[in-house]
């Protein structure tokens, strides 16, 4: 009887990991390693941790991919939007053993953590991991690509290479802001064909976004309908908008007011497919430039958990 309780103790023990991204935060990640130990030292006879650092790109997605096969279902990103898109990028959805996912948020936008309640505090977060506080959530995927928060076409692409040109001489949302007004004046919008809902979409389309989540780029609100749990996708269409109009109206966009002008279309879609004629737009899914258009988009309902 002794024996079997202890074997019942063991299989009924947790099996987490954080994998911390040491370059996000500006190297800030590694400071919270004590606070990490401090709280779960004490909870070693229910949960078996471990932490790992990564030593370079893609290593986040191998680390998780690794632990995965090795019986962990619980993993811990320490870093920014671009950590967590890695580690889920560890899975193909949908999966049997449902593993769960959680962010402690050091980057630079932290945009997917304004989806839910969660703030920034580490001590608030840790709690909720070592209590297994959780909710099942949604993740999208772009090609061959598994986005958690948004995946975007057109001006974002230009934007995105900008800002991490940006980013070692300004602040992350200043570099963003910057790159944006340089894009508003500079991009050339494309013929664009999107296919959502049974419904076809042409025309020049200066942006495309397509949430699961409502928030990118250090706080913008692109898709404030989008819901984590909703089996749906919110896609936003943003036609030829005038130079003028786009520096004038932008404030509306962290705002969540986008849908106020008639250059945006929303729509809600399981699937979504993108084409542009004039030539590829890059996709930018989860703050990551991972190929081109075409795309196709789909949403994977309710397929991981995340700690909230």
């Amino acid at each position: 009887m002794i024996i079997e309780n202890e074997l019942e103790k063991i299989r009924n023990i947790r099996k987490l990991i954080f994998i911390i991204n040491p370059v996000a935060g500006n190297g800030k990640t590694i400071e919270i390693l004590p606070e990490i130990k401090s709280k779960f030292d004490k909870l070693i006879d229910k949960i078996m941790y471990k932490i790992v650092v990564s030593k370079c790109e893609g290593d986040i997605t191998e680390l998780a991919l690794t632990h995965y096969r090795e019986g962990y279902r619980e993993f811990v990103a320490v870093g920014g939007d671009g950590t967590l898109s890695e580690l889920i990028n560890a899975f193909q959805f949908p999966i049997k053993d449902i593993p769960s996912i959680g962010i402690i948020p050091m980057g630079t936008g932290n945009d997917f953590v304004k989806n839910t309640d969660n703030n920034s505090n580490i001590e608030n977060i840790l709690e909720t991991i070592a209590k297994d506080s959780k909710i099942l959530i949604d993740i999208g995927r772009v090609n061959n690509f598994n986005f958690i928060n948004n995946c975007s076409f057109g001006i974002d692409g230009p934007i995105i290479e900008d800002t991490n040109k940006y980013k070692n001489i300004l602040p992350g949302k200043s570099a963003y802001l910057v790159s944006t007004l340089k894009a508003g004046m500079q991009f050339k919008a494309s013929h664009v064909e999107v296919v959502a809902d049974h419904q076809v979409y042409k025309g020049k389309m200066i942006l495309i976004a397509v949430g699961n989540g409502k928030y990118f780029g250090g706080g913008m609100k692109i898709c404030p309908d989008a819901e984590l749990d909703d089996g749906l996708l919110e896609l936003c269409m943003v036609t030829n908008v005038s130079k003028l109009k786009f520096i004038k109206e932008i404030s509306k966009i962290y705002s969540g007011r986008l849908n106020e002008l008639k250059e945006v279309i929303y729509v809600k879609s399981k699937e979504i497919e993108i084409k542009v004629s004039d030539h590829q737009y890059w996709i930018n899914a989860d703050g990551n430039l991972v190929g081109k258009t075409p795309a196709i988009i789909k949403i994977n309902p309710k397929c991981v958990y995340y700690f909230a």
